[in-house]
Parts: C-alpha cells; structure tokens; sequence
C-alpha cells in the first residue's frame, strides 16, 4: 500500500511540476548532451521501503531531472520532489516537501550495476536499488464528483477506509491488466449515487471489483441527502453570560462555530475561535486547537490590531435543553464552565 501511495504521489507531483511538458526518455539529441551524461533513471527502493524516482521532464523552458523520494512511513509528510540540476555525474538541488516539513538538498550519484545513492544535506545517506517497475501502459483515474470519497485496492479484497485522510481522487498506474476493487462512500450529508465509466452510468453498487485491462476514468457521483441537517442547526443564535457573548453557527455539513467575545473594556475584547462537532447524544463539543487573541477597536468600531495567545486551546461546549450552553475552556480561566443563555435578536441587531 505504502508503495503505491509514494507512486501515485510520485506521478501526481511529475505531472504538477510539468503542466506544459511531458515525460520523455532519457534526452539523445546534442542539446540535451549534458543530461545525456546521466544515464539512470526510474523507480528505486532500499531495504527499509523508502522510494526514489527519478525522471527527466522535458518542459518548453528549461529541461531537467525531476527527482520524487519518500523517506518514511507517510506517503505526504515524509515525500520531496522537484526538478534539480545535473553537476557533472550527478544529480544535485532542493527539493521541496509535498507536505509541510522543510525543503531538503540532495545529491544523487549511481552506485552498483543499477542502484543511486541519496545523500541528504545535513541528515543520512540513502542506498537504491532498480525496482523493475515496468512503464505504466494502463492508467486509471478515480475521481469524485459531490461530497465523497473513494478507497481502492488490489483483488476482490475490500479496500481499507481511512477515515481521517481519506482520498477523493487517485491514479492507478499498471504495466499489463489486473482486477481491482473500488468503494466509495458519502461524506455527512451526502447520499452515494453511482459509478461512471469514462462517462457513461456503471454501476450503482458503492462496491465494485473490475478489471483494469484499458486506461479507464472512473468518477463516484455523490448527491446531497435531503433529509439531513447538521445537527447544531438546533443551537444555532447568539448567546449571552455576563460580559461575554456567543455566536453559534455551522460549519460544514457536520461541524459547529462558536465565537466567544468577552469584552475587557470599550476598545479592548478577548475572543475565542472555535470549531468541532456536536455529539448528539450528550450535546456536546469535545474540541481542540481553538484560538484565543485580544483585539483591540477604534471608535468607529473598526478593529486595529489582534494578538494572539495561544492557538491550542481544548475544551467543551456543553448544550442544554432550556436554551443554554455550558463552557469550559482548559486553557483559560475565564472559561470555567460558564453558563450562557439563549438571546432573542431582532433583525437591526436588539435584544428582545
């Protein structure tokens, strides 16, 4: 799974970095005499599962060495890839991160009969070699189209859903056919239709085996329910305790926003961004990496500056049936466990 991953991570990076090109083989022609120098290029891997691909792009402006690795365990956080300049026999440069972990320098030299060697500037060394990976003859697109997502995997296996990260696109890259099983579910608030084949109706099955013998566009048409509300819409208004008022609204299909505002003066307030989802069984949000920032207004009531606190703050938001919520914010000790009622606002923005 991990290697197909970095592949498609690999292909997606190549082709993001080539918007007007197109991979070519490895140059011949007297313009490309240096590049011809080196003479390595395709899928590599060492023991521990970490993936090289290197892979000459041929773009209308500068033509170069795209380099692809991922070095660990997940397929974004632990990936680089760029094009990067030849220095004599071999290949050297930045490559920025598909993720957001920092750029890294390379250099990439042959070694044995068919392996490479990645040298990270500052960090380990690397030793490939040749993964055989034939030139993908099939390629297979699955998209989304509406709220989402899809998982894949090879057989009639079912494939593993990834709840957190799940996929709404991928690319399927294949040598000679194989059969593969697809699955797509709706996101909150979505309702799964069918399958398209290269644009016409396949399948209303959320599951599907095929055999991938052609270069296939496989899309999972999604619609939205009807019947569904995200819950918070039964809190949602503005809220008062004290000095400190409260606006909830949704967020998305299934998550709520609460804006906390506790006024320390005319022009000075302290404010609380905060997001999550509503438990409907115990009315509450569980929540983390909210904000808390001072602003400061002018007269006109126009905001001049804001400070942030902190950015991590957890806590709950506890809703009641009278029309009240419960807060209780961690971090802070203002927000411990203060009760805000339900305010009736009229259009022009008075309490009734």
């Amino acid at each position: 799974m991990k290697k197909m991953l970095a592949l498609l991570l690999t292909v997606c990076l190549v082709l993001s970095m080539a918007g007007c090109g197109a991979k070519t083989e490895t140059p011949k022609t007297d313009d490309a005499a240096q590049a011809a120098e080196w003479s390595r290029d395709g899928y590599f891997m060492d023991d521990n599962g970490n993936m090289l691909s290197v892979v000459y792009m041929e773009d209308v402006d500068e033509p170069g060495w795209y380099a692809g690795c991922m070095l660990g365990e997940d397929p974004v956080e632990d990936s680089w890839g760029g094009i990067i300049a030849q220095e004599g026999n071999t290949l050297h440069g930045e490559l920025p991160s598909s993720g957001s972990k920092d750029p890294i320098t390379v250099t990439i030299s042959e070694e044995g009969e068919d392996g490479l060697q990645l040298v990270v500037e500052g960090g380990e060394t690397y030793h490939f070699v040749s993964d055989g990976m034939e030139e993908a003859a099939i390629i297979v697109t699955i998209d989304t189209e509406g709220w989402g997502n899809i998982a894949y995997a090879e057989g009639d296996q079912t494939p593993e859903v990834d709840e957190e990260y799940p996929y709404q696109s991928a690319q399927i890259n294949l040598a000679s056919p194989e059969t593969y099983t697809l699955l797509a579910w709706p996101q909150v608030g979505s309702l799964f239709v069918k399958w398209t084949k290269n644009g016409e109706d396949y399948s209303t099955d959320a599951q599907i085996t095929v055999e991938l013998d052609e270069s296939t566009d496989f899309v999972a048409v999604f619609k939205e329910d009807p019947d569904y509300q995200n819950p918070i819409m039964n809190f949602v208004g503005e809220y008062q305790c004290d000095r400190a008022h409260a606006k909830v609204e949704p967020f998305g299909n299934d998550q709520a926003w609460i804006l906390i505002e506790w006024a320390g003066s005319v022009s000075e307030v302290a404010q609380w961004d905060i997001v999550g989802s509503l438990d409907t069984e115990t009315l509450t949000i569980t929540y983390k990496d909210s904000t808390k920032s001072h602003v400061t207004y002018e007269e006109s009531g126009d905001a001049v500056s804001q400070e942030m606190e902190y950015e991590n703050g957890t806590g709950t938001i506890v809703f009641g049936t009278d029309g009240t919520f419960t807060w209780h914010e961690d971090q802070s000790e203002t927000g411990q466990d203060m009760v805000f009622e339900w305010v009736d606002v009229e259009e022009n923005g008075e309490e009734q």
